[in-house]
């Protein structure tokens, strides 16, 4: 990293840099909400924007891959149908994203690029830029130092922001992020050796200070990838799961979809929308035969695509970015290190 791309910025002129970035993009940002939740939500104002938070319990993944995604417009014309693509043409900067949701993103963006590749997400990340703000204090649930995501990042991130006190330590790690630092030039200022040092320091803190939540992938991929989790695991598992489909909405890497089109104006827009692999329902085909039926058999499913060696070579990671929020939302604890533990230990606690 050059040492243009690291800088620092004052807390009492960081509102002056995003109400610049307002007049250039929609920007998206943690906020509170009603009920004192904290929720990624668009902005008007800079002042609108939380710096002190846990993680949201959704991710801003809607936000690049929106719950319901228009992807086509639809109409009956004299010389048959016409189809035209929903074009997204403003720019985006998601800001205070954390570490792991970045990672997520980045997920996300690697899956959609692979094979054939998805216009519609593609173009939509060539106009998103990520600020993202590094995990001095991690969430009790957060296991990100498992999945290689955080609490501070290496890679991945346009513009990462750590919280020195007074300032704030920017360090660009893309073009897009050193565009969106020198939209603000004048307030900021070169680094200084203390404050790289204090950034290591607070990385260092960081890490000592995770809870008790750990994810051991690497002895569970073996066990998964070579079959040695006896059936009778997933048996014994597979009830705890209420089947409610809340640890893929909420998931960062999640992305199973279904089609839809829904009528509009004198046509329809073809839409992807967020789906579960755990529904009963996912995978049941048109003539009716579902080959996952069982409980047990998409509960098996689910944590192949995430943990198994086949899919980490594929993707160079494992499917979880150890945000903990599955373990928040989960109502049956088959959370993602619950699982990962039973796989590992060949026993089910509940």
């Amino acid at each position: 990293m050059r040492p243009e791309d690291i800088r620092t910025i004052s807390k009492a002129r960081v509102n002056e840099w995003i109400a610049l970035l307002l007049h250039e993009a929609d920007v998206v940002a943690p906020v509170v909400a009603h009920g004192e939740d904290v929720v990624f939500s668009g902005i008007s104002s800079p002042e609108q924007l939380i710096w002190d938070f846990g993680n949201a319990l959704h991710p801003p993944k809607q936000f690049v891959l929106p719950q319901t995604d228009p992807l086509l417009e639809i109409k009956r014309g004299e010389r048959g149908y016409q189809i035209k693509p929903v074009d997204h043409d403003r720019q985006l900067i998601i800001f205070n994203i954390r570490s792991c949701d970045v990672t997520g993103v980045r997920f996300l963006t690697q899956v959609h690029a692979a094979d054939l590749p998805d216009d519609t997400y593609l173009k939509r990340m060539e106009r998103t830029t990520l600020v993202s703000l590094a995990c001095t204090r991690p969430c009790p649930e957060c296991f990100c130092t498992c999945t290689d995501s955080g609490p501070f990042l290496h890679r991945g991130h346009d513009v990462q922001l750590t919280d020195l006190g007074e300032r704030f330590l920017a360090e660009a790690g893309s073009d897009k992020g050193r565009f969106l630092m020198d939209q603000g030039s004048m307030l900021f200022q070169p680094a200084a050796e203390t404050d790289l040092a204090e950034r290591q320091r607070l990385e260092q803190l960081a890490w000592r200070s995770f809870g008790s939540q750990t994810c051991h992938f690497g002895a569970a991929m073996r066990r998964v990838s070579t079959g040695r989790v006896k059936d009778e695991l997933w048996e014994e598992m597979s009830p705890w799961c209420l089947e409610c489909g809340g640890c893929n909405m909420i998931c960062p890497t999640c992305y199973c979809f279904s089609v839809k089109d829904r009528k509009h104006n004198d046509g329809w827009v073809r839409c992807r929308i967020w789906d579960s692999c755990q529904y009963p329902a996912f995978t049941r085909e048109a003539s009716g035969h579902n080959p996952r039926a069982d409980r047990k058999d998409r509960m098996k499913r689910r944590f192949f695509h995430k943990v198994s060696a086949q899919y980490y070579a594929r993707d160079g990671t494992v499917g979880c970015v150890g945000c903990g929020r599955c373990v928040k939302v989960c109502l049956g604890t088959t959370d993602m290190p619950a699982v990962v533990s039973a796989i590992r230990k060949g026993v089910w606690h509940g």
